[in-house]
């Protein structure tokens, strides 16, 4: 490994790190920590490269909040209230450990920090560095870090979190149904997970009409109910969906020992 002797927030965050699943981790110059190196996960569509330039990352602030309002009808995406609704689902606390994966420019990150203080722990994960960049810039706090990671192949150990989300990015994913995968591996059992994604017109998705749709856009466009089968599978219960324009928000909840899913 190649990092400094850390305290407070970072130390937290380093020990939610596997060892197991990557080779080193690196304290960057920047304020966060890497554990992918020249590891870069692979982009196959338009959109996913477009979001690690420098140049996106700092017009995302400007274009998120109008993507978000044309797809979902939000009044105010990304600001206070919408934080305040997803932390609600979340259910963050005082001194609890949120990751949020796909953070982008730590938006949501920043404010979660502030949900779980004094103790608790905030930590934003994205495969860019330029997102990274401007999260550690415009999104830091006593209780936030950030990690540049793979999502579908996250470098935490199993049941560390008692909050996961990935908001307005699975859609990016090369292999998103791999990430829900990691995200509800990473949480602890009775722990909560809510995903903000995108929602095909109609709700219905066949493979011909998805391939259209992915095609002419360039994202991956889900059915109204595949994301609530996956989360099931993976060991989810008390699932539900809200679905707003062209967008769909998932909560749910990992099964403890005790649950069954009958």
């Amino acid at each position: 490994m190649n990092f400094r002797i850390e305290s407070g927030a970072a130390a937290d965050t380093l020990r939610l790190l596997d060892p197991q699943r990557y080779s080193q981790v690196e304290a960057t110059r920047h304020g966060f920590y890497d554990v992918l190196g020249e590891d870069i996960p692979p982009a196959h569509r338009a959109a996913q490269r477009l979001m690690r330039t420098p140049i996106y990352a700092a017009g995302y602030q400007v274009g998120r909040p109008v993507g978000l309002r044309l797809t979902s009808g939000l009044k105010a995406p990304g600001r206070d209230a919408d934080r305040a609704r997803v932390s609600g689902w979340l259910d963050l606390r005082p001194n609890t450990t949120v990751i949020d994966v796909c953070c982008g420019p730590g938006n949501f990150t920043g404010w979660f920090g502030s949900q779980v203080a004094p103790h608790g722990l905030a930590v934003g994960v994205d495969a860019s560095k330029a997102m990274l960049r401007r999260a550690v810039a415009d999104n830091s706090d006593d209780r936030v870090t950030y990690v540049r990671g793979d999502a579908e192949n996250l470098p935490f150990a199993g049941a560390v979190a008692d909050a996961v989300s990935c908001l307005a990015a699975l859609y990016l994913i090369s292999n998103p149904f791999q990430t829900i995968r990691e995200l509800v591996r990473v949480l602890k059992p009775g722990g909560r997970i809510v995903i903000l994604t995108s929602l095909i017109p109609g709700g219905r998705r066949t493979s011909g009409r998805g391939a259209i749709f992915d095609t002419l856009t360039g994202i991956r466009w889900f059915d109204r109910y595949e994301l609530v089968d996956a989360l099931s599978s993976a060991g989810c219960i008390g699932i539900e969906l809200h679905t707003a324009g062209l967008s769909q928000s998932i909560i749910a909840t990992k099964q403890t020992q005790n649950q069954d899913f009958s």
